[in-house]
């Protein structure tokens, strides 16, 4: 069982850093424009007054990966 040891670490890792990225990096609310910041780099916009909301996707989704392992190293600590 200790050959798909390095898979499996791979496969738990990119789930991990799946979930993290759904998280939330923050929210700016400005002129009725609510804008939400996930840590996979998507942004989603939502206008108050019409309740019309629109999603820009990040560019480079292979990027997570390290993303999270550096976000994961630097707050280790705290």
């Amino acid at each position: 069982m200790t050959q798909y040891s390095d898979e499996v670490e791979e496969v738990r890792l990119r789930q991990e850093a799946d979930t993290w990225g759904e998280g939330v990096k923050y929210i700016h609310v400005n002129n009725g424009i609510i804008e939400t910041k996930y840590n996979n780099g998507n942004i989603h916009y939502f206008e108050n007054k019409t309740g019309h909301g629109w999603t820009v996707y990040a560019q480079e989704p292979t990027n997570l990966i390290n993303k999270f392992i550096r976000w994961r190293t630097s707050n280790s600590g705290k």
